[in-house]
């Protein structure tokens, strides 16, 4: 009677169960059907893909943004020339001579001119770069000041952790082009294509053999069809005999 009337009552936490009962298979009759604990898939919507949301680490994030923009606008000077430079006196006419709009003693004028010099491309780049982290650091600080208010959380371990995460991936990157003078631009791009193809989670026979022809393919593109310049003393290479080698200089 004691067992009779276990299978037909249900436990107190049964919900927390992947199954109607504790026994998954107890009921032979079909009636108990499997309880999943995932949630149904749902639709995403393209405007959720690229909305901007602040989370709890993002005043951290901002700080370390804004001190690398007033990083670089402190080396700008030294880095492009700007120290020892020696400007004109008519430094108004010097300006809009290099911006084309007037000539300097029979000098041809040519507008844009002074996008060639090495230092506009990097002072544009701060022109906006300062004032954006500067916003972005400001508006990060109110809505954490706002989380610290209403006691929600303003730890920023995990967006430091996702941050950190992404150096390893650049550690392959420099184990790759160290990698290069050894073994050559086709073996060292073959041997890297299909470790980040295992390393993402396509560990398959099927996969690898994808990532190992598609690394070959890109060598066929970039090397023997444009032919990107690789170095020219490349150790395995220089194991080869001389024809072999000159060869696989050429194309590989």
């Amino acid at each position: 009677m004691a067992s009779s009337g276990t299978s037909k009552t249900h436990a107190p936490n049964a919900e927390l169960l992947l199954f109607n009962e504790s026994m998954p298979m107890a009921d032979l009759d079909g009636r108990a059907g499997f309880r999943s604990e995932c949630p149904p898939d749902k639709k995403v919507k393209v405007d959720d893909l690229f909305r901007f949301k602040r989370r709890a680490g993002d005043y951290s994030v901002s700080i370390v943004a804004l001190l690398l923009a007033l990083f670089f606008l402190f080396f700008f000077f030294t880095e492009t020339g700007w120290q020892s430079r020696k400007l004109p006196d008519g430094i108004a006419g010097y300006l809009a001579h290099q911006m084309g709009l007037v000539e300097l003693e029979g000098r041809v004028t040519r507008f844009g001119r002074i996008l060639k010099q090495s230092w506009v491309i990097p002072m544009l780049c701060l022109l906006l770069l300062i004032p954006a982290a500067a916003w972005n650091c400001w508006n990060a600080r109110a809505v954490h000041r706002w989380r610290q208010r209403f006691l929600l959380p303003t730890n920023a371990r995990y967006e430091w952790s996702q941050y950190v995460a992404a150096l390893e991936y650049a550690a392959y990157f420099i184990v790759y082009t160290l990698a290069v003078p050894v073994l050559g631009y086709l073996l060292s791009t073959m041997i890297l294509g299909t470790f980040l193809t295992y390393r993402l989670g396509y560990r398959s026979g099927r996969w690898i053999l994808i990532s190992m022809a598609t690394s070959f393919v890109i060598v066929l593109i970039f090397r023997s069809g444009l032919q990107i310049k690789t170095p020219l003393n490349i150790w395995a290479y220089d194991q080869l005999p001389t024809a072999l080698r000159a060869f696989m200089l050429t194309y590989f």
